[in-house]
């Protein structure tokens, strides 16, 4: 039996975007084509922000560099960023899918990088269960990255959700920590949004 898997989320759909994954013939115009449209609905819904040409170039421009990362350099099942703001960097939210396997309460920790190492302090991990994916953990991690040379943190959630037999995680990585631990509360709200689309076949 092949079980087809999706989220979806009702969150606010001009602040949580799901990005194109696609791959082959066409991919580039595809992700070009939903950047620029994207990023110009984006500028007109913004408060008080009025658009040049070079801005909706810029968004769109960062958001199609964003999809080129996937799936082949962030291998993800899927991907959706964080735009509450145009004129602020985006956040990439990734989700990897795997079968469940072993004790859940000793996986989903591991899922969440409790005990990863290169953290400079031991991680916040809290229990995360919610109405729609069931049982879950929640960790903010603060590591030091070789790659981009600073202070990083992570938001790093996890699911074992029982009806589909999978291990469902969710996570984001910047160096803004600031912007990161201000917007905590918005992270799980829209984890909290999430659901899964399925179809047996």
């Amino acid at each position: 039996m092949k079980i087809r898997f999706a989220l979806d989320t009702d969150s606010d759909p001009t602040i949580w975007l799901g990005l194109p994954i696609v791959d082959g013939r066409g991919a580039s115009r595809e992700r070009k084509k939903w950047a620029r449209r994207s990023s110009e609905l984006l500028w007109s819904l913004a408060d008080g922000a009025a658009a040049e040409k070079a801005d909706v170039k810029r968004l769109a421009g960062q958001r199609e560099a964003a999809c080129e990362l996937l799936p082949e350099t962030v291998p993800v099942h899927q991907a959706f960023i964080f735009v509450p703001d145009p004129r602020r960097d985006f956040l990439m939210f990734v989700t990897h899918l795997a079968a469940s396997e072993g004790a859940t309460e000793s996986v989903l920790p591991e899922l969440v990088q409790k005990d990863a190492p290169g953290a400079i302090q031991d991680p916040e991990v809290i229990d995360f269960d919610t109405d729609r994916l069931g049982r879950g953990t929640r960790s903010i991690r603060y590591f030091e990255s070789a790659k981009a040379e600073a202070v990083c943190c992570s938001v790093n959630y996890a699911w074992r959700i029982e009806s589909h037999g999978v291990d469902l995680i969710l996570r984001t990585v910047s160096d803004n920590l600031g912007w990161v631990t201000a917007n905590i509360d918005e992270f799980d709200e829209f984890a909290r949004s999430l659901w899964v689309l399925s179809e047996e076949g």
